[in-house]
């Protein structure tokens, strides 16, 4: 139980100092150059090595930050993929537990045993299961309807700056940072903003793609 109030208290958006600068220093504009490459060239070069994963496991990182908490809640553990829609988080630290979510189904896995999630907690993980995956497939980088997207390079990242333009979406978020390796053009950091305040950010390790990972699941 206690493993399960914790996340979901604490899966669900992510911030630090350089994404909320980014963000005002460039609202309102659609795209930037992004150094020696056009912004048109690195999402091109971004949806080809999304589009050639079909299955990925990495380590991961998330740190969820609260305004009413002294202390950042931080969690490590291991992330599963598989095309088209399923994702499974095994967290390790600093509690044991897994969140699996394929299709429409959203389960999370204790020593108490499975649960299903329904109702707000399962549209909550379902929303942001749809964040990840549009995150890692590329997809949320072609929406201009749902977000607009900025563009820019720095320190040999790139990073893409989402503001949702989606009412269900601005309720919640006001913007999503995603930073990509360009030696991979895979994404390694995942930043979700609330206009609450809260946030949780995401950083993927150790990423291994395109191997047989069906007995982790």
């Amino acid at each position: 139980m206690a493993a399960t109030m914790l996340l979901t208290a604490g899966v669900v958006s992510a911030a630090n100092r350089s994404s909320a600068g980014l963000y005002a220093a460039n609202q309102g504009s659609e795209s930037i150059s992004a150094g020696n490459q056009g912004s048109d060239d690195i999402l091109e070069r971004i949806s080809k090595g999304s589009s050639s994963m079909k299955t990925m496991r990495c380590d991961f990182r998330q740190v969820r930050i609260l305004p009413l908490m002294d202390e950042p809640q931080e969690s490590t553990g291991k992330m599963l993929y598989r095309e088209p829609s399923a994702i499974k988080w095994e967290y390790k630290e600093p509690f044991q537990y897994s969140l699996v979510i394929d299709g429409d189904l959203i389960s999370i896995d204790t020593q108490e045993g499975t649960t299903e999630l329904s109702g707000e907690a399962g549209r909550m993980f379902r929303g942001m299961a749809g964040i990840m995956l549009g995150s890692m497939s590329g997809d949320y980088l072609k929406e201009s309807r749902t977000f607009q997207v900025t563009v820019t390079e720095e320190e040999g990242e790139w990073i893409v700056l989402l503001i949702p333009q989606r009412r269900d979406l601005k309720r919640i978020y006001s913007m999503i940072t995603m930073v990509f390796d360009p030696d991979t053009s895979l994404l390694k950091r995942l930043t979700m903003t609330e206009q609450g305040g809260g946030s949780t950010e995401i950083t993927i390790s150790n990423v291994s793609i395109n191997g047989n990972y069906e007995a982790e699941w």
